[in-house]
């Protein structure tokens, strides 16, 4: 249950944030464009739970969607951040460092059905001008995650500010000691 990567059979105490994320990830059941997200709160808060989890519950109920989850911390450098990306949705072992950007961007952008990508820790790319990338491409989703809003916002050029604020913005509180006792 302590370990990074578990999903719960449940997420307890977190029912409002998970109606938020799943509000705004619904129009793809109805084969719709959904919004992109911003999770934001301190560590230990269950950004990265709730957003595992709630991917987890969409797979089961749309079989024609494809999710991935993308720690930035670990793969902060540009090429690297996409490559782990595309993982998501093809092989990518015929790719290899020598491998033009544009053509790995290419690649990405021919995704044909929905791709909803976690990217945690997302203040921490080097280059933000990967989620302008993403952005462009229309079956790709953003579940983002930080601890500080300011944090990815304040990297951003004005215009790509402009795009990811109109994703929706949803605040974890730390969770109360009664609330971990719980959990645990």
């Amino acid at each position: 249950m302590l370990q990074d990567d578990f999903v719960p059979r449940d997420v307890v105490h977190r029912h409002d944030e998970m109606n938020r994320l799943a509000t705004a990830l619904e129009p793809l059941v109805d084969g719709d464009t959904p919004q992109d997200a911003l999770l934001v709160g301190a560590s230990g808060a269950g950004k990265t739970c709730l957003a595992r989890y709630s991917l987890s519950k969409l797979n089961e109920q749309l079989l024609d969607i494809q999710t991935h989850y993308v720690d930035c911390w670990q793969h902060s450098k540009h090429f690297r951040a996409l490559l782990k990306i595309l993982e998501g949705v093809r092989n990518t072992s015929d790719i290899h460092r020598s491998t033009p950007y544009d053509e790995v961007l290419d690649k990405l952008e021919g995704v044909d059905k929905p791709y909803v990508v976690i990217l945690d820790e997302v203040d921490q790319l080097e280059d933000k001008s990967l989620l302008k990338e993403l952005y462009a491409i229309p079956e790709v989703t953003m579940v983002m995650i930080a601890n500080r809003e300011a944090a990815v916002y304040d990297a951003l050029d004005e215009r790509l500010q402009s795009r990811i604020r109109a994703s929706v913005t949803i605040p974890f509180d730390s969770y109360s000691d009664e609330e971990l006792i719980r959990i645990l």
